[in-house]
């Protein structure tokens, strides 16, 4: 499955006693070749790093022993967890994060997830983006990254429910109950975010992670009927999911 092995000069040892718990899904970001990409990844200069990198043809390339801690979350948290790169595998996607994914690299990074859930004991819904993790920060792997289709693969958890209703209650922007659950519902989930009781700045963050991850059809941070769905759905799957585990 593995079609080429490097060693990137950028990791260091994951800290002592950690589980790997998640796999955090990247594109590059980069609009150039794939051999100027890798060898920025294997730059010591650059400072980053994966796990796994996954060009357009479908290659896949281990750059970092998974023993290792990899460089590619950067200031991240999950579930109160605020070293995820400790707790995780970082899969980057050659992408230049306006494009479309190739079928031969989602291929691809099915049966590698898979592989490493299997090998890791990682659960579905602790396979994430890295805009989950880095609200606010990042927004890869952006709005054309396919989970709907991972979800079909058995993969994550994506709602059926639809994702075009954008009316909006004025009246839950100004209700500091409301706000507070929308608030506990993302935090639930995994989210980092504050239980202010205010839609501020943060809250806007956490919606617009949270649509590009569940609701990609509006990266807009609103609190839209289908927002709102979709995030009582998925908080009450993720739920579920955890207490049968």
């Amino acid at each position: 499955m593995i079609s080429y092995k490097y060693k990137s000069p950028n990791y260091n040892e994951r800290v002592k006693d950690s589980k790997v718990e998640f796999i955090i899904i990247h594109y590059t970001g980069l609009d150039m070749e794939f051999d100027k990409v890798i060898n920025w990844f294997l730059s010591k200069g650059s400072e980053v790093s994966c796990h796994f990198l996954i060009d357009k043809s479908g290659e896949i390339y281990n750059l970092v022993d998974l023993s290792k801690r990899a460089w590619h979350a950067g200031k991240s948290c999950w579930s109160n967890c605020i070293d995820i790169n400790s707790h995780s595998i970082g899969i980057e996607l050659h992408n230049s994060g306006t494009e479309d994914f190739t079928s031969h690299q989602f291929e691809s990074l099915v049966k590698l997830i898979k592989k490493l859930m299997s090998e890791n004991a990682i659960q579905s819904w602790d396979i994430l983006g890295h805009s989950d993790v880095s609200i606010g920060r990042k927004i890869d792997p952006g709005i054309k990254f396919p989970w709907h289709q991972l979800a079909i693969e058995n993969i994550s958890y994506f709602s059926s429910l639809s994702q075009g209703n954008f009316d909006i209650d004025i009246s839950d922007n100004n209700n500091p109950q409301s706000i507070k659950e929308i608030q506990n519902k993302l935090i639930s989930i995994g989210y980092d975010i504050n239980k202010s009781g205010v839609f501020d700045p943060q809250t806007v963050e956490g919606l617009k992670a949270f649509q590009r991850h569940w609701r990609p059809a509006a990266v807009n941070g609103l609190l839209d009927r289908s927002t709102k769905n979709i995030l009582s759905d998925v908080c009450e799957k993720f739920n579920q999911f955890r207490s049968e585990f």
